[in-house]
């Protein structure tokens, strides 16, 4: 995949509230919404991307933000939002380490991209308070129709846009396989569930107390 740069990087996460983009993403950030109404304390934002959730998030949260791509993480900290407390680069593929546990994490449309998903979700639960909360998202690979439209209306979009989504996402879950990878990882109370469009899979897990 060709990267995009930098005015074609903020314009594509800014697709996430457009139609027909929306069918995709608000279930997500509605799933989203419900899970950050319950956490307390300091919530781990893995993945970033430009934070639009954040005028969902219930107040009294902080967030520490992280990405791979240091102009994410730049974008997030130069909204000046008193809730956003940190903002950290880490480096592709590595094992999450932090130097403090969190309340709870989330990382939204972020393990599809990992190839070393088992030794990064064991990161994420490390990196858990005990009884901490996780959520996350990814695309679903267990029906027909996101690959479907991946392979035909997605694709020529994407090479509009000077690239290609072919191999975009290494990592593709099902329902079956994120659930059993999450529990495989030493995640607790998992609940993985297909959106109302069928076409992403949220997960809530908690880190054992």
């Amino acid at each position: 995949m060709t990267q995009p740069g930098q005015s074609d990087y903020f314009a594509n996460h800014a697709k996430a509230r457009k139609f027909p983009w929306t069918l995709y993403h608000r279930p997500l950030e509605r799933d989203l919404a419900r899970f950050l109404a319950g956490v307390h304390g300091t919530v781990l934002v893995v993945g970033c991307g430009l934070l639009h959730e954040l005028d969902v998030a219930p107040p009294g949260v902080q967030f520490v933000v992280a990405d791979v791509d240091a102009r994410a993480v730049e974008a997030v900290l130069e909204r000046e939002d008193p809730r956003i407390v940190e903002g950290i680069v880490v480096p592709p593929e590595a094992a999450l380490d932090f130097p403090h546990r969190f309340a709870a994490i989330y990382a939204k449309e972020v393990v599809e991209h990992v190839l070393a998903w088992p030794t990064w979700l064991t990161g994420l639960r490390r990196s858990l308070e005990p009884g901490g909360q996780l959520w996350l998202s990814t695309p679903n690979y267990g029906e027909p129709w996101l690959p479907a439209l991946e392979s035909t209306v997605l694709e020529l979009v994407a090479r509009k846009d000077g690239f290609t989504r072919r191999d975009i996402h290494p990592t593709r879950f099902t329902r079956r396989s994120l659930d059993r990878g999450l529990r495989s990882a030493g995640f607790e109370a998992v609940d993985v569930n297909v959106t109302p469009t069928r076409l992403a899979l949220t997960a809530w897990a908690r880190a054992p107390r």
